[in-house]
């Protein structure tokens, strides 16, 4: 059987404590350290990682900022291009009313031009044909000036009346 000697129990024990202070002298020291140098470097990731996300997020904003400035741009640009472009119709509409009203008044122009041309024509022809029906019934020939005078004044009287 087993027999427990006091001597080395104690011996053990001394062996035990010897081996652990070495041990933690010598590799626990540098395991601790290497730990340590692990854990900085984790951390300084983290930390690298985080103020990388921070930044990212600030561009982010910075563009967002900048992509809604740019609609409010545009939807300005636009806003300015539709005004500009209603003012321009505009403008035409009142040349284009200014040309009709010009070339109104031209044809009206022309038209009484020729409307009076037409009566004058209208006015000697039926003169002629009063003359002639006159010299019928009085046989004899009118062909003196102060006859077409005569006319002329008849003629004039009969169209104001009209």
């Amino acid at each position: 059987m087993l027999e427990f000697e006091p001597a080395t129990i104690l011996f053990t024990v001394i062996n035990l404590l010897v081996l652990y202070l070495i041990l933690r002298k010598l590799l626990f020291g540098r395991v601790n350290a290497v730990l340590e140098q692990r854990s900085a470097l984790v951390k300084g990731k983290i930390a690298a990682a985080e103020d990388n996300n921070r930044q990212a997020e600030e561009r982010k904003l910075q563009y967002e900022r900048q992509l809604t400035d740019a609609r409010h741009e545009g939807a300005k640009i636009v806003a300015d291009a539709q005004s500009r472009a209603q003012r321009l119709y505009e403008d035409k509409m009142l040349q284009a009313e200014a040309d009709a009203k010009r070339l109104r008044s031209a044809a009206e122009a022309q038209i009484a031009t020729e409307r009076e041309a037409m009566l004058r024509g209208a006015r000697s022809e039926v003169a002629a044909l009063a003359l002639m029906a006159a010299a019928k019934v009085a046989e004899r020939s009118m062909d003196g000036a102060d006859d077409k005078a005569l006319i002329d004044t008849f003629l004039s009287e009969v169209s104001e009346q009209a």
